[in-house]
Parts: structure tokens; sequence; C-alpha cells
């Protein structure tokens, strides 16, 4: 790598985490001013959870979505779906007592809370970082957007409590035009020369899904997403139903995210001579233990447990990137990608839709679906991992056999 090309790796990496740092922060000030407003509003944690998994459901058009990143100017793409998401926060801070509308604008905002975190974590780097420091800029990436969970979260928390629900939904709309406004500063990447055809973008799409190295990828990930992909609304809204003090929610939790932040920075260097299916093993058998210990009763073995749990689920979230970026062309990553996400992401509002059904449990019961979701997960992955050591292992034996004729 040249010292140009060094160079210019830094500048933009410095631009795309800058963006996406205040992109991160706006989503998990929704994540907690949200949630509380309408379990204020509403008394209800099923609906609490209901309605903001609505903003996950635009998931399942990620596909078209990804087609056209791929077609259009990536910056562009990249800067709309920040200043898509500003507009639909500014009508939200309007209509707030409203749970349909509030439902519905979330539901929109998912469009470009999709179109950013594909086009941001998977077609930019690749697009402008050169090859060998693609997985330090991805673990500079899902580290930064770790720490902007805590950042997030606890300034959320905060502005919710000491200014209500309207002026912190205003904060939110802020800091998305500001991530809009940063990413100006990024190069244009132009579309390429292709035309627009939908069905056969969705075939390339799908096409990658179902490739035997992707599959097992996608639906044990799938399956984690389901079980945990709204833990944090689950926790803020049981202690917000305990009538635990909304700051003290976002610094408890954002206590615990921290640790996803620093193992994403760590990432890379965690069991560097495993393979990427034993290292995502390893991570979601950890993940496991941490949910089993959030499952407890007591409020300190909670929070060692959702600790632990962000810092395997960061670890694997790094694994996982970086294999994609590897195994996927640069020049289909947005369609392939955004097929991947519609199943990975897209069990997300799941997820919501799985705590709102067990909010009628209490204790260790409310808990319990989730880690059966798991717990099958881990099996599923582990079959996998355990056939492609064999082939690995296998594929150096028949070359050493090979050879010798």
């Amino acid at each position: 790598m040249t010292g140009d090309s060094a160079a210019g790796d830094k500048r933009v990496l410095r631009v795309l985490l800058g963006s996406t740092v205040l992109s991160k922060v706006a989503d998990w000030q929704l994540g907690i001013v949200i949630p509380l407003a309408v379990l204020a509003e509403t008394d209800s944690v099923a609906m609490s959870l209901v309605t903001f998994a609505m903003r996950g459901v635009t998931y399942a058009g990620s596909p078209v979505l990804g087609a056209l990143i791929d077609r259009f100017d990536k910056r562009a793409i990249f800067v709309l779906a920040q200043t898509q998401q500003a507009v639909c926060l500014v009508l939200l801070a309007f209509l707030l007592s409203d749970q349909a509308a509030v439902a519905a604008l979330l539901l929109l905002s998912g469009i470009g809370g999709v179109a950013s975190t594909i086009t941001g974590q998977f077609v930019l780097i690749p697009k402008l970082i050169s090859a060998p420091a693609r997985p330090v800029a991805v673990a500079k990436l899902n580290s930064a957007i770790e720490f902007s969970k805590v950042i997030g979260l606890v300034i959320g928390g905060t502005a919710f409590s000491v200014l209500g629900a309207v002026p912190a939904t205003w904060c939110i709309a802020v800091l998305y035009l500001l991530a809009a406004a940063t990413a100006l500063l990024l190069p244009k990447i132009p579309s390429g020369d292709e035309k627009l055809d939908i069905r056969r973008d969705l075939a390339i799409g799908f096409r990658w899904v179902f490739k035997r190295e992707i599959l097992w990828l996608v639906v044990s990930m799938s399956m984690t997403n389901l079980a945990i992909g709204q833990l944090e609304p689950a926790l803020i809204t049981e202690f917000g139903q305990q009538e635990m003090n909304t700051t003290l929610i976002s610094m408890v939790l954002s206590a615990g995210l921290l640790t996803g932040a620093v193992a994403s920075r760590l990432a890379p260097a965690i069991l560097p001579s495993w393979n990427p299916e034993r290292r995502i093993l390893a991570a979601q058998l950890v993940a496991f233990a941490g949910l089993g210990l959030i499952a407890a009763p007591s409020l300190p073995v909670k929070l060692a447990g959702f600790a632990i749990e962000c810092f395997a689920v960061a670890v694997s979230n790094v694994a996982s990137i970086t294999y994609r970026q590897e195994t996927i062309p640069v020049e289909i990553a947005g369609r392939a990608n955004a097929t991947i996400r519609m199943f990975i992401t897209g069990a997300t509002p799941l997820s919501g839709f799985l705590f709102a059904w067990a909010s009628r449990f209490d204790g260790f019961r409310f808990w319990l679906p989730s880690l059966c979701v798991w717990a099958v997960a881990i099996v599923i992955w582990a079959v996998y991992a355990h056939g492609s050591g064999r082939a690995a292992v296998a594929r150096p034996l028949e070359g050493a056999r090979s050879g010798d004729h």
C-alpha cells in the first residue's frame, strides 16, 4: 500500500466515521426516547415494543434498496438516507401523541436507516478503502458504532428526563441532518453503466443468500437476531415499567454497551489463529451465557450478563462483516448484502414482537423464548462450523496426496 493510498484511506475513514457516529447516536437516542414516549402514552410494554419494532420492518424491502444503491451515486444515497430520517423525525415530534402516526413514521424512517446501514457498512468501505486497510477499517467503524450506542443512550435518556419527549425528538432530527452534511465530504462514487433491472438484481441477491458459505451464516444470525434483536428496548421498557429513572436506565445500559465498543476495536486480535466459523461459534456461546444472566432477577447479575452479551455480539459482528466483504464482489455488494440483511436484520422487528408476546410472563419465563431460539441458532452454526473445519483439514491432505502423484 502506497503512502498516498494510506493517506486517502485515512481521510475517507475519518469522514465516514464522523457521519456514521452522528447517525448512530441519533439511532440510539431514538431507541430510548420513542419506546419510553409510547410507554408513557399507553402504559403498555407490548405496545411500546411493537411500535418501535416497526422501524425494522423496512428490511423486508431491502433487496430493492440494495439494487438502487448499486445503481446510483453511493454518496448521494448515503446523504439522502440521513436527510430522509431527519424529515421523519421532525414530523414525529409533532405527532408523538398519535400512536398510528408514530408507527407509520417509524416505518418510513426505517427506509433511510436500511439504506444508511447497507451503504455505510457494506458498500462505502469496499469502494473507498484499499484492500489491505479494510479489516482495520471495519473494526474501527464497528467500534465507532458501538461507542455511538453508548453516547446515544446517555444523551437520549438525559434529554428525555430533562427536556421531555418532543425536544428530545428534535435533537435526533438535528443529528441526522449533521450526519448528512458530514457525508457530503465523501468522494462521489458514480453508478455503474448497467440499467436498473429489479428482477435480475433480486435474482443476484438471492443467489448469494443461497450460496452454501453464506446460507448457514444467514440462518444462524437471523435466529440470533430473532432472539435478541430488540434486547435493548425490552430492557428499557422493563426498567421503565419498574419506574427506574430514565437517566439511570441510559447510564446502566451504556455501561454494558461500552464493552461492545471495546470488543469491536479488539476483534481482529481476538483468537486470530481461529477460522471465522470457530470465532463466531465461540462468540455465540459466550453471548448465550450472557443472555442467561440477563434473565436473572438480580440487577447486578442482569447488568453483568448484558455486558457479556454486548462484548460477544460485537466480536461476532466484526467477524461476520469482514467475512462477507471478502467473499462478495464489490460490484454487487449492495444487492447481495441488502438481501442478506433482509433476513438477518429483518428478524429484528420479529424480536420486538417476540418480546411483546412474552411480556405476559414474569421473571425468567419472559426470557425463556429468546433463550430457546438462541440455543437452536448455536446448534445450527455448530453443525456448519464442524463440517467446514473437517473440510479445511481434508483440503491440505488431498493436496499432499495429489502431490505424491
